[in-house]
């Protein structure tokens, strides 16, 4: 392969109507154009490259582009289908990770906000006669839209009962909501489990309010609980337990806490919340210390580690299983944690093992990302939109998330190389992630043919599947229908009676047409 093109610098409009250039734009949101917080020395492993070597380039997406790769991602249609009824194909040696939520907010069709479902094989035929699941399976972050994936791949409720949320912003855990109020009325009749930071321990600044917020996991998931208590009480003419569930407990499934379901429910109930937060401080400096989700039976082991992304209370996760590893660092700036758990230290011999697949997001510089929003073909510092719209996003970028060149430079960093690297919470098209990969290939020797585009790193858009052996890893893009109703479920009895007797017992029926002779029938027909 050859090395990475060199960017064309071309001219661009850089004066506006103040007179403020288009470096002293991005200079005045505090960031350069060849600045970068990890440019420095760095606590993590490797040298960072000095400042004096940086070639720090002012078009690497090499304006103007062509709209045609502007509104199509064509990577996918290399990739073969899966259908939703390859499901029970997991092997008992594969871990399969599918993209459900992919996106950057605001959401685009093609890109739900971020969730990732992760199983571990073999798949297990459902007793009672339904469809079956995995061994085990996860649900990273769930963000607003993914639902509707979920549904259209064939995942039901009962296979989504263990939802790890890395930060509670609202593109990682709106659909929570619907997983939550709906699960029980299909074929989850067992609490939701929910794992996250506990409180951020951030100081409020404001003479209003209180010190300190009550913003971690618990008390999330206990707001939330009375929040939808109107819905779950409407909906408890179901059945919504199962007499046969075997209640997890803190050794069986090797958890940092007891899992009690938050408010007044059963632990044996489809609207039992069991929040299990966890100490977003930790990252094993003293062995075990963050370890979320440890089970003997399934084999995988879930540890977390914080991450730097816009308050305190962010976090990265790793899900090791049967020799396979996998890392979400979910959003964050670039930082020394996420190298080195992609380093993956043996802590018996010391040796960096690295990891099969390692997912981590990326954002658009501030000017490609605001001139995308605007439509605008190339920068346009005379237009005060485009310029203070690049000033915002430079703002967002240093609180909040990994530029495409800072990730060139954090796997530059990372030895052992991931199998894969795989990119996400980035808005693909072909021009997007063409220019992106140039940045990403400036970190590294011209003659290497490293990271190369579909072997060695990938940017995912929604419904794309990974299926990870210790032998290959496979990609693959899944094709479903829009019109997809209900996915099929597993079946779970013998259930409790439902709180409430009948269907029409919470109802004032004084006013309702009932079926008759005389007015319709009623078989709905």
């Amino acid at each position: 392969m050859k090395g990475p093109k060199k960017a064309k610098v071309k001219s661009t409009k850089q004066a506006n109507s103040s007179g403020v250039t288009r470096r002293e734009a991005l200079k005045l949101a505090g960031l350069t154009l060849g600045g970068l917080a990890i440019g420095g020395p760095a606590a993590g492993s490797g040298k960072a490259v000095a400042k004096q070597q940086q070639q720090c380039v002012t078009n690497e997406c090499d304006y103007p582009v062509g709209r045609g790769t502007t509104q199509n991602y064509t990577y996918p249609t290399r990739l073969s289908a899966f259908t939703p009824d390859m499901q029970p194909q997991l092997a008992g040696d594969e871990m399969r990770i599918t993209f459900l939520g992919t996106g950057f907010p605001l959401v685009r069709r093609a890109q739900q906000m971020m969730s990732i479902f992760v199983e571990v094989g073999p798949w297990v035929p459902d007793p009672g006669g339904g469809f079956g699941k995995a061994t085990d399976s996860f649900i990273f972050d769930c963000g607003a839209g993914a639902l509707t994936n979920y549904s259209a791949m064939g995942i039901a409720f009962s296979r989504m009962d263990k939802i790890f949320i890395s930060h509670l912003h609202a593109d990682h855990m709106s659909d929570l909501s619907a997983i939550y109020c709906f699960g029980p009325a299909s074929d989850r009749k067992w609490p939701l489990y929910v794992w996250g930071p506990g409180p951020s321990g951030v100081p409020n600044p404001s003479k209003f309010g209180p010190r300190y917020y009550n913003d971690g996991t618990y008390d999330f998931c206990d707001n939330l609980r009375r929040a939808m208590r109107w819905h779950t009480e409407a909906f408890s003419f179901l059945n919504t337990g199962w007499r046969n569930y075997p209640i997890p407990t803190r050794g069986s499934w090797g958890l940092p806490s007891d899992p009690v379901p938050v408010g007044d429910d059963p632990p044996n109930d489809g609207y039992g919340l069991v929040p299990i937060e966890l100490d977003w401080t930790k990252y094993d400096a003293d062995a075990g210390d963050n370890v979320a989700y440890n089970n003997p039976t399934t084999g995988v082991k879930i540890t977390h580690f914080p991450v730097v992304h816009d308050r305190k209370g962010s976090l990265g996760y790793k899900l090791e299983w049967n020799g396979l590893s996998m890392i979400y660092t979910s959003d964050t700036r670039p930082e020394t944690r996420c190298i080195d758990q992609a380093r993956n230290v043996d802590p018996a011999t010391g040796v960096a093992r690295g990891v099969d697949v390692f997912i981590h997001e990326m954002i658009l510089p501030p000017e490609m990302l605001v001139l995308k929003d605007l439509g605008l073909p190339a920068p346009d510092y005379t237009n005060e939109l485009f310029k203070q719209g690049v000033q915002q996003a430079a703002t967002i970028e240093e609180n909040s998330h990994t530029p495409q060149g800072a990730f060139g430079y954090l796997l530059s960093q990372i030895l052992p190389r991931p199998r894969l690297t795989v990119v996400a919470h980035f808005p693909v098209a072909d021009d997007t992630v063409k220019c992106a990969l140039n940045s990403v290939q400036a970190h590294f020797p011209p003659n290497s043919g490293y990271p190369l585009e579909g072997r060695d790193i990938i940017w995912t858009k929604d419904l794309m599947v990974v299926s990870v052996k210790k032998t290959r890893i496979t990609q693959k893009i899944g094709v479903v229908s829009d019109y997809t109703y209900s996915p099929p479920s597993n079946l779970y009895y013998p259930l409790y009676p439902a709180k409430y007797s009948t269907a029409t017992a919470q109802l004032d029926t004084s006013t309702v047409i009932p079926p008759g002779d005389d007015t319709y029938c009623e078989n709905g027909y």
